[in-house]
């Protein structure tokens, strides 16, 4: 057994959230249909060999020795739009991933990366790290969709420097297994982080899912939200953590999960933490579970729409900023009906 997104601090005993247990992983490296992009970034390297992050060190370690493809992107002044797609199937159902992004000062770039399969029984080990330079500014999107008997694990990481903007969302629709890891480090002054997250379990899904927003850098702010629904007897663990750490004076963190249980059977256990070791900062953070703004839901429903309908639509509207952010227009599309069609009940 391994503990995969384990707390810095064990603060949710009780609820069984300061780690999972997991046994799972690979025994050797498989092939993969894809050749790998670019060359490994030393100096990516070496930024982040500073901090920890990542699932666990069993799913680093994995990661390193299985990996069968990797992509590389040094990006240097204003970049276009750019797809990163990863694709399983059931003749290759096994990827081990890295994904590494070093965007130079002063440099505009936007992301979106793919996860999706179709077929049974797949395996996905993911590692996106992201460093963004001085008055960078980097878009990135990770969408994950996987059919039944999958597993997902995915580790989406980054360092914001000073005066640079990372604006980052998490789609996941799919995936019977999935834990996720998204860390980012606001190291420099100023540096911003503007965070969305959606998720949608049925079924009997598992999701385990632990979002750490650190403040290093004075004036720093990170903004992430994180928005939800459950049905059947899906189970979903979120953990959001803001970390204030010293010397981040002026520093200001904000994260939240709001989530809709459409059945008495889902489990959905949430805990937003903030950690403070400095004086002169702003933190907050907030969890709401089944519950939807009763006045615009009594606004929707007064124009004819039953109780039900009316959540719907207030739900799907919850989760169009995120999806929103998809450039792509097809898959921003197919997304949205999927979700259209998980969030019709009876």
């Amino acid at each position: 057994m391994s503990k995969l997104n384990e707390m810095r601090m064990y603060t949710w005993q009780s609820q069984g959230l300061n780690y999972f247990d997991a046994n799972i992983g690979l025994k050797e490296k498989q092939d993969y249909n894809k050749d790998s992009q670019g060359q490994a970034i030393k100096e990516l390297d070496d930024v982040f060999k500073a901090y920890e992050y990542g699932l666990s060190d069993q799913t680093k370690k994995e990661n390193q020795e299985f990996r069968n493809f990797s992509i590389y992107r040094d990006v240097e002044g204003k970049n276009d739009f750019e797809t990163i797609a990863l694709r399983l199937d059931s003749e290759n159902n096994i990827l081990v991933t890295g994904i590494d992004i070093n965007a130079h000062e002063g440099s505009e770039s936007s992301f979106l990366i793919t996860a999706l399969g179709e077929g049974e029984n797949l395996y996905l080990n993911s590692q996106v790290r992201v460093n963004v330079e001085k008055d960078a500014k980097v878009k990135l999107v990770v969408v994950t969709n996987f059919g039944k008997d999958s597993t997902n694990l995915q580790s989406i990481n980054s360092i914001v420097g000073e005066d640079a903007v990372l604006d980052i969302s998490y789609i996941e629709i799919g995936a019977d297994y999935s834990i996720v890891n998204v860390k980012n480090i606001l190291k420099g002054d100023r540096a911003q982080v503007i965070e969305d997250g959606i998720y949608f379990k049925e079924k009997d899904q598992f999701l385990d899912i632990l979002a750490n927003n650190d403040h290093y850098g004075n004036d720093t702010d990170s903004d992430a939200m994180f928005n939800g629904a459950l049905k059947d007897n899906a189970h979903k663990n979120w953990k959001g953590v803001v970390d204030l750490k010293h010397g981040c004076s002026k520093a200001d963190g904000k994260i939240g999960d709001y989530s809709m249980m459409f059945s008495d059977n889902v489990k959905n256990k949430t805990a937003p933490i903030l950690l403070c070791t400095e004086k002169e900062v702003a933190g907050n953070h907030a969890a709401s579970v089944g519950r939807l703004n009763k006045e615009m839901l009594f606004y929707i429903m007064s124009r004819g729409f039953d109780k039900k309908q009316a959540e719907s639509m207030m739900l799907e509207a919850t989760f169009s900023k995120a999806l929103d952010k998809i450039e792509d227009e097809s898959l921003r599309d197919e997304l949205k009906e999927t979700v259209h069609k998980m969030n019709t009940r009876n």
